[in-house]
């Protein structure tokens, strides 16, 4: 399946060497934001944490269906659409959850609405999330990702050999929204050297004026206490709450990717995020 971005003829799919340019430099931040980075770190110091954002997409199963600005992308749980012959993955002696389904067009054109950056994700298709909630480790075997065509026949989840049910289906909707880093990124980090203050009141200011959504496409991490695979990026992340999930301790997972992976549209070496309460 062609992977094209919308608007962007240059780029092909499967090429490492494409970049992943969802920052948004000279992006105009909200005024409020601008206004509060300025307090901490000057106006020099505003614009070059400011050019650390990044484009990202707020889901949401909590929106009406005439909401102004909200996309219908898919959902969080249910069955998934898979293929004839492509199996259900399988966890540690059980299958997998299917923590969403989300489609590819709808949220490109979510993202399209938005201010800037491009999609860096399948234009079509859909993109099926599997985790493993109770893994033995948090390697790339905890959880899948399936890029697969539209249209194919609904399929429930297999029997749960401990009787686990599957994570019920909720439509979600999306829009636009700007991700920032935190004090635990390097990014950031390293443009307050040798004040690591600095860099935490910079993310509490990120936190209170951008907000942190249940569940987030592409982006920054929103969890300080995720567990997070070096040198990836998220690219999914879910509040349990948000996907009506009971997952004991468990109260957030995430999905992440190398930026090479993302750039070429290649999902089988994902690793998985946990944060424990």
């Amino acid at each position: 399946m062609d992977a094209r971005m919308p608007n962007d003829p240059a780029w092909t799919p499967n090429d490492p060497a494409s970049p992943v340019d969802d920052r948004l430099p000279g992006l105009p931040m909200p005024y409020r934001l601008h206004t509060a980075l300025v307090g901490r770190v000057g106006t020099e110091g505003a614009a070059r944490v400011g050019g650390l954002l990044r484009a990202s997409l707020e889901l949401s199963p909590d929106v009406a269906e005439d909401a102004v600005g909200w996309t219908p992308v898919g959902r969080t749980g249910g069955s998934a659409a898979l293929p004839e012959g492509i199996d259900w993955p399988q966890g540690d002696g059980h299958p997998m959850e299917l923590l969403a389904q989300l489609d590819c067009a709808g949220m490109a054109e979510a993202f399209r609405a938005g201010n800037g950056g491009r999609w860096p994700l399948p234009a079509d298709g859909l993109l099926l999330f599997f985790h493993d909630p109770m893994p033995a480790d948090l390697d790339g075997e905890s959880c899948r990702v399936l890029h697969v065509p539209a249209g194919a026949p609904e399929r429930p989840a297999p029997p749960d050999p401990d009787g686990v049910e599957p994570l019920a289906g909720r439509t979600v909707r999306a829009r636009w929204a700007l991700s920032a880093p935190s004090y635990l990124d390097d990014e950031l980090v390293e443009l307050c050297p040798g004040d690591f203050l600095t860099a935490m009141g910079v993310s509490d200011e990120f936190g209170e004026q951008l907000g942190t959504p249940g569940i987030r496409v592409l982006g920054w991490c929103d969890s300080h206490n995720t567990t997070r695979p070096a040198g990836h990026r998220p690219l999914l992340q879910v509040e349990g709450s948000a996907a009506g999930a009971s997952w004991g301790e468990l109260v957030n997972v995430s999905v992440w990717i190398t930026d090479q992976d993302l750039a070429a549209g290649r999902f089988d070496r994902v690793r998985h995020g946990m944060e424990v309460a």
